[in-house]
């Protein structure tokens, strides 16, 4: 959006009216103040209160918490590629460190780093609800939302709000909010297509205003298919968005939002850098393999993804008097599938271990075998739920604004890992089975957990409110409980926990203009699910490939910033220096497939965020970030018996430099941007004796907006180009190791471009 925007300012749910067509609405485009919005944004001829605020491409805002946040809005995420995930749609703020497994955001194989730290220490939220996994904390954000729907993206770097209801926060924040339906009854529709066979349609139909009710609602739904862009597979996805609100009286209201997600996707490898180095994009042994032979351990059938989901979330908010305010957010979410991991073999006689209990009788049933071995692939199948409540109490009182906390949260988590023999053309024959009905499993637990948190806040004002002093308290109190499902020494597994997370912060406003800010917050991260239990090597000689951690401890982190922002009519900028200190920092690695938890003690992390972007000059809007940082690993770290030298050695996937640059073009008519972002060389290895090399990506987007044509309003064509200069390189860490030849890697996706089509009707 090139101009000043205005802004409609009709309620707190959905103050800002969009169209389909990668902008705001054609008042907003045209750069002037109208209180006749036209149809796009309220319909005809209705009178509302405008105001005008300025836009900076949506990739920056005038934020004034006392702490680093950086939000990506509704303005910048409508001209993005479509199904973007929400992601890549942070990569170019300060600190964010993104590899995507896929050039279009279709696949959860994705990663993103902050500030040096991993997705697992990240907390995930959509529309007030704690997204990460309940097992191994992976934010699956492709699942969530069409980009069509998203309001904004926010990332929070470093301290996470009080109200947050998260046990994974030790690394900052990210919150995702879905648009609210319009006031003016209408739709949006796009159509896409692009290189890999990527074909992508979606639909959304707003009530607009129910009579007087105070009702109004949307849905929407996207179909998309595309091939793989590395190796064979197809991608498939099919999604429903939908939110209700209802409002009343003075700034009461109740939401509804929901979502339904059901995906088959391909699976990329993974190399390792000698491989990688070797092969590059071409005829690497570890490449998933179209045709299926005897055994293949990487037959593409044998990894790709089937994941359901849905969800739910209300937030709502009541005005109990005139100062007295309560915001209820209920939640539940469930997701089933399959995430396989390849292709073993097995002996067709036996013996076979359920756990440590062995059986020596063959297989039951008819299974193709060769040389009395039967292929099989190896399922993980998960069951998921997690459900909860966070409710907050605000009360203004002279100068100061109290919170008054509580979150409750419940999540049920169900893993199997049992193999499905395969016949000689590699397809499906169903689960192996013993002679007893028994099932071959790798590894069967069941974990439940349920979290209570009460938290205390006041913010308070003083100087006319120049001066801002917020103190917090947290205690968070967590109960995991859980079941072994195979014979052995281990059945049940209990860890508890109670954490005291104290916070403080201050602001000055020097003026309109000039605002400084620090903050100390303290946060924690649950291990994960998956290191409570015994991995037994079932069904082959009931070995141990893992024993259950006995001395499990929270991760606990002390941040502090120190910041300042500048805005004006020209310029919006900020600066953070921030220092991390980490006890009981967690590690989480998978060697030949089989998780790992690693206490890796202690770590500290320090270094500088800065942001900038001026206002629009004859239509051009610039835009850049930097990051400095400095991430070292304060303790050696013992794996599988081995003790490892590492204090003092850099941090792995914390590059030293970052730095993002774009411009972005928009005379109403015609639009377009071009972005740059630069990655610094990471090491990959706990010893540093292993590193990918720094890489640069340039992106791309042209399009032109028409004006209503009969029932099209404002109907656009534009064209994503991602990866323009085809760069191939090594995009992140997918899994640290010790030493070199040890640690995985992600491949950045190689040129794609997008073309789509959107109106508003």
């Amino acid at each position: 959006m090139a101009h000043a925007a205005d802004v409609v300012q009709k309620n707190p749910v959905n103050a800002k009216a969009t169209t389909a067509s990668g902008g705001a609405t054609k008042a907003a485009r045209a750069g002037g103040t109208t209180v006749n919005t036209g149809i796009n944004a309220t319909g005809a001829g209705e009178q509302l209160r405008v105001t005008r605020t300025r836009s900076y491409g949506g990739l920056i805002r005038n934020e004034t918490a006392a702490k680093s946040v950086s939000t990506v809005s509704h303005d910048y995420i409508a001209k993005q590629a479509p199904a973007s995930n929400p992601l890549a749609l942070v990569a170019m703020s300060p600190g964010a460190n993104v590899s995507m497994g896929d050039p279009f955001g279709v696949s959860d194989e994705s990663d993103i780093n902050v500030r040096g730290l991993n997705q697992q220490e990240i907390g995930f939220t959509f529309e007030g609800a704690p997204m990460n996994d309940p097992d191994d904390y992976t934010p699956n954000s492709s699942e969530w939302v069409d980009s069509e729907n998203m309001d904004n993206v926010q990332l929070q770097q470093g301290a996470p709000s009080l109200e947050t209801p998260t046990t994974t926060s030790s690394g900052g924040t990210m919150a995702v909010k879905m648009r609210g339906p319009k006031h003016t009854r209408g739709g949006e529709f796009d159509v896409s297509y692009g290189t890999h066979q990527m074909n992508r349609q979606f639909i959304r139909y707003d009530s607009g205003d129910i009579a007087n009710t105070g009702l109004r609602a949307f849905a929407s739904f996207s179909d998309l298919t595309s091939r793989a862009w590395r190796g064979p597979g197809r991608n498939n996805r099919w999604h429903v968005d939908y939110k209700l609100i209802k409002e009343w009286g003075d700034g009461n209201y109740i939401s509804l939002s929901g979502s339904y997600n059901n995906e088959h996707t391909a699976w990329y490898s993974t190399p390792t850098l000698s491989d990688w180095n070797k092969y590059g994009l071409k005829n690497n042994p570890d490449d998933m393999q179209g045709k299926y032979t005897f055994g293949s351990p990487n037959y593409y059938k044998s990894y790709a993804t089937s994941w359901t989901d849905y969800f739910l979330s209300a937030p709502s908010h009541f005005k109990l008097a005139r100062n007295l305010t309560l915001d209820v957010t209920p939640y539940y979410y469930h997701g089933s599938g399959n995430y396989p991991f390849g292709v073993t073999t097995v002996s067709t006689t036996g013996p076979y271990y359920n756990g440590t209990t062995a059986n020596s009788s063959p297989l039951a049933g008819n299974n193709y075998s060769e040389d009395g071995q039967t292929a099989a692939i190896q399922n993980w199948i998960g069951v998921e739920n997690y459900t909860g409540f966070n409710s907050t109490l605000h009360y203004k009182v002279a100068n100061h604004d109290l919170v008054f906390g509580y979150w409750y949260g419940y999540t049920d988590m169900h893993v199997d890992e049992p193999l499905s023999g395969l016949d000689a053309s590699g397809n499906s024959t169903g689960y192996l089975r013993q002679q007893d009905g028994t099932t071959l499993n790798e590894w069967s637990y069941h974990t439940i957990t349920q979290t209570n948190a009460l938290y205390i806040g006041d913010t308070m004002h003083f100087l006319n409110r120049k001066l801002t002093l917020d103190v917090g308290f947290k205690e968070v109190m967590a109960a995991r409980n859980g079941t072994l499902n195979q014979p052995g020494p281990q059945y049940n597994a209990n860890y508890y926990s109670a954490q005291p997370l104290p916070r403080m912060s201050i602001s000055y406003k020097f003026n309109p203009k000039i605002m400084v800010f620090g903050n100390v917050t303290t946060s924690y991260r649950l291990p994960l699910g998956s290191a409570f239990y015994n991995q037994y090597d079932s069904p082959w000689d009931g070995g141990m490939y893992q024993t259950a951690n006995k001395k499990l401890h929270d991760e606990y982190s002390v941040s502090e910033e120190v910041g300042a922002r500048y805005h004006d009519k020209w310029i919006t900028a900020s600066l953070t220096l921030f220092n991390y200190n980490f006890s009981h920092h967690q590690i989480n690695e998978y060697i030949g497939n089989v998780p790992y938890y690693q206490d890796a003690g202690s770590m500290t992390t320090r270094g500088f965020d800065g942001e900038l972007a001026l206002h629009p000059w004859h239509h051009i809007t610039p835009y850049g970030s930097v990051e400095y940082l400095y991430a070292r690993q304060d303790s050696n770290i013992t794996m599988d018996g081995v003790t490892y030298h590492t204090a003092g050695k850099m941090a792995t996937s914390a590059p030293r430099w970052m730095a993002a640059a774009g411009l972005q073009y928009d005379d109403g008519r015609f639009f377009g941007s071009v972005s740059l972002k630069y990655v610094d060389k990471e090491y990959g290895t706990f010893m540093n004796d292993e590193q990918i090399s720094g890489h640069k990506q340039v992106d791309m987007m042209i399009g032109a907006r028409a004006p209503d044509i009969g029932f099209l309003k404002a109907p656009s064509l534009r064209l994503n180009v991602i990866n323009l200069a085809d760069h191939h390189y090594l995009s992140g860490v997918y899994n640290t190791g010790p030493v070199a030849g040890t640690a995985q890697y992600y491949t950045a996706p190689n040129f794609a471009c997008l073309g789509t089509f959107s109106t508003g009707f």
